[in-house]
């Protein structure tokens, strides 16, 4: 698929577990090694399932460091939750931001679309959740609204996350 779409010189699997490979790439980065020159990605895929969480904060620090970039954030979630999902996520990445990026103080998570994979279990989805992280100016994220964090709904209004968004059930 990667050479179809003609992407190969500019794409670079890491197979694995996303919460070991990237760690592995970072360590090797502060080692002074070859590696650190693709230690900074655009999009970063977290596959892993039920959840990929152990990835989160790992992935946003391998995002570019001037324009930040996308994470496409795999998870099961229950069919009626998507939105509180998508509003926990978003807040969840926030809060790396602040805890692991104190400098990072203009970067927002904004989640734009949800995509249904498959059906995991009744009522509950595999989805894919597309979110940009990055500083609210980056030319790869504009948005009408000067927004922090937060889910841009099915008709394409951005809607702000709650400080206190809740994670879902599942």
């Amino acid at each position: 698929v990667i050479a179809m779409n003609r992407v190969a010189d500019r794409c670079v699997v890491l197979e694995g577990d996303c919460r070991v490979t990237l760690k592995e790439l970072v360590e090797k980065c502060d080692k002074g090694t070859a590696a650190c020159h693709i230690a900074s990605f655009d999009r970063i895929s977290l596959g892993l399932l039920p959840s990929c969480e152990g990835g989160w904060a790992i992935a946003v620090s391998c995002l570019r460091q001037d324009e930040g970039g996308w994470l496409h954030i795999h998870a099961n979630v229950t069919v009626d939750e998507r939105e509180k999902w998508a509003h926990w996520l978003c807040r969840s990445l926030r809060n790396i931001l602040q805890r692991d990026h104190p400098k990072r103080t203009r970067w927002n998570a904004v989640c734009t679309h949800i995509e249904k994979v498959k059906s995991f279990a009744p009522k509950v989805d595999h989805v894919v959740a597309d979110v940009f992280v990055g500083p609210v100016d980056s030319s790869k994220m504009r948005l009408k609204e000067n927004a922090t964090t937060g889910v841009v709904d099915f008709l394409g209004k951005f809607v702000p996350t709650p400080q206190n968004a809740l994670p879902p059930s599942c």
